[in-house]
């Protein structure tokens, strides 16, 4: 079976007509054709196992897929062609492949089919009331919600019911907003990771426990530089895998410790800030000397 995808919003009669036709002509071919549009996409996201439905129906139900036209959701066409290459779909064109746009969804669900531990997320192309009650069954409350371009912790949201998610997606239009799991935590490590080593690793902690969840400096938590010793091997190992499943070689890697002690790769930043400060933070010193060791390699 064939599955033909287009953007509803960006469609024209000629791209109708089109997919129209090809669904007649390959019916006489004795191969049958769903068309749907790239507003009817969920998403399920763990480690190790992400599920794609398109109008409820899932994406390892079809032997091909066709994306005719995607308009401004070149990053969901990533997404779903990177998931029919793992879940071994075919699918047309391969240019949707590549794509270097920013993105939180793009990342998690790279980082999960790296087998790298991240918080469960769900995305719809288009949250409704429905797909809210999705999102709660698969993760659970409360809920978070980030907005996919977002930095520095603006644009992320914690809702303890479906109403107050629903309230904070309206509120925020965006073509890819995703939802997570929460995870309690009281701080988190940011760990910069250059290239296959550890640069230095930062605990970050927020003053206000009781009514902030984020751990962002911008947003007001304290640093606390750490020596490599004193953070355990299985999360330094999670950092290294993380940066190298996205493909980073300066990595901010974000890390929160689970109550049952497990470590949850929240996101790999591509352009970490630095403390500037050399008495308490090793970071440019680091820096300096990994591209230092970049450019001898090159000599030689």
């Amino acid at each position: 079976m064939l599955l033909i995808l287009k953007d509803k919003k960006k469609s024209v009669s000629g791209t109708e007509k089109t997919v129209k036709i090809l669904q007649k002509k390959l019916k006489e071919k004795n191969i049958p054709v769903d068309i749907a549009s790239l507003e009817e996409v969920e998403l399920f996201v763990e480690k190790n196992n992400v599920q794609a439905f398109i109008k409820n129906k899932a994406l390892t139900d079809y032997s091909a897929v066709f994306f005719r036209k995607v308009g401004n959701r070149k990053n969901l066409a990533f997404i779903l062609s990177r998931i029919a290459q793992d879940k071994n779909i075919f699918f047309v064109d391969r240019l949707y492949r590549f794509t270097n746009d920013a993105s939180k969804l793009k990342q998690t669900v790279a980082l999960a089919l790296g087998k790298v531990a991240v918080p469960k997320t769900y995305f719809s192309s288009a949250y409704t009331k429905k797909s809210i009650a999705s999102a709660e069954n698969f993760l659970g409350l409360p809920m978070v919600i980030k907005v996919s371009q977002s930095r520095k912790g603006l644009g992320v949201y914690l809702a303890k019911n479906k109403k107050e998610a629903l309230e904070i997606i309206q509120k925020n239009p965006s073509d890819e907003i995703i939802i997570q799991e929460f995870i309690p935590n009281n701080f988190d490590y940011r760990i910069l990771v250059l290239g296959t080593k550890i640069g230095c690793v930062i605990k970050r902690e927020r003053p206000d426990k009781k009514n902030e969840f984020r751990n962002n400096v911008y947003l007001g938590a304290s640093e606390e530089f750490l020596a490599l010793s004193q953070v355990g091997a299985t999360i330094k190992k999670e950092a290294l895998l993380a940066a190298r499943v996205a493909d980073i070689q300066v990595a901010g890697v974000d890390i929160v410790i689970s109550p049952d002690n497990k470590p949850y790769v929240f996101e790999v930043n591509r352009s970490p800030a630095f403390t500037f400060d050399e008495k308490i933070s090793n970071e440019l010193s680091s820096l300096a000397n990994y591209l230092y060791q970049c450019c001898k390699k090159r000599k030689k």
